[in-house]
């Protein structure tokens, strides 16, 4: 198994607004009555989020060609990075109805690049998932293993060791190699990956998901697909395009 690359650091502008991003995003996730849902309070924050805090969210974007947990081109104007959980039914519901239509109006075109963020708060299985989705992304099937468990959360309900046997299930069904699966989904290197944006995460503020960043502007919750689009339009202006 290829070490994983320690390349998600909090960088030195982040640490200089994570106190700023802290305050806000709380807020925002305590002022809705639920983060998750669509149409909850929240939705973007362009219009409260300070030069400071957007330049640290814009700093998260690690553009690295090699990361098998984006998807778009690696120069592409927008970066979209969601946080999410693969128990959360509104990341499920996130997942169905608005990411295929992102991908096709903006990732497809190479205006936005999505970059997808583990954030397993929701107990053990939560955390064995997300250590799943990094040995996915190992052989290159991240986006595969994202697909079959979204597609079908209740597969991966019960205790650990039942959510183990289901993901090892699930990923013979896409073509891993089990073995090295197996390895990986224990491997302190997959502990670690899931802990730096899980740590990210928190550093920004965020305490339930989905949560998302359009170069550095929060949009909180299952959000509809107007939410989405408003916020990377915006985005996409302010760079020129």
């Amino acid at each position: 198994m290829s070490e994983q690359p320690r390349r998600n650091a909090v960088p030195a502008l982040l640490l200089a607004g994570a106190a700023c991003a802290l305050l806000l995003l709380t807020a925002l996730f305590l002022n809705a009555e639920d983060p998750g849902a669509a149409g909850s309070p929240g939705g973007t924050a362009a219009e409260t989020v300070s030069e400071e805090m957007r330049a640290a969210g814009e700093e998260l974007a690690r553009r690295d060609e090699a990361d098998p947990h984006a998807m778009g081109a690696v120069d592409a104007p927008v970066v979209l990075i969601v946080y999410s959980d693969y128990l959360c039914p509104f990341c499920a519901r996130w997942v169905e109805q608005t990411q295929p239509d992102l991908v096709e109006a903006y990732v497809d075109p190479g205006l936005v690049r999505i970059e997808w963020r583990e954030f397993p708060y929701l107990g053990e299985s939560s955390r064995l998932l997300a250590r799943g989705a990094v040995a996915a992304g190992n052989q290159d099937r991240f986006w595969e293993y994202h697909a079959r468990v979204y597609d079908a959360q209740e597969d991966f309900t019960g205790d650990a060791d039942e959510v183990r046997t289901r993901m090892l299930e699930a990923a013979e069904e896409i073509g891993l190699d089990t073995d090295a699966f197996a390895h990986d989904l224990d491997a302190p290197e997959s502990e670690e990956a899931v802990a730096r944006d899980f740590t990210e995460g928190q550093d920004m503020g965020m305490s339930g998901t989905p949560a998302f960043l359009v170069n550095g502007d929060p949009v909180l919750g299952a959000q509809p697909l107007e939410a989405f689009t408003t916020s990377v339009d915006a985005a996409l202006r302010a760079a020129g395009r």
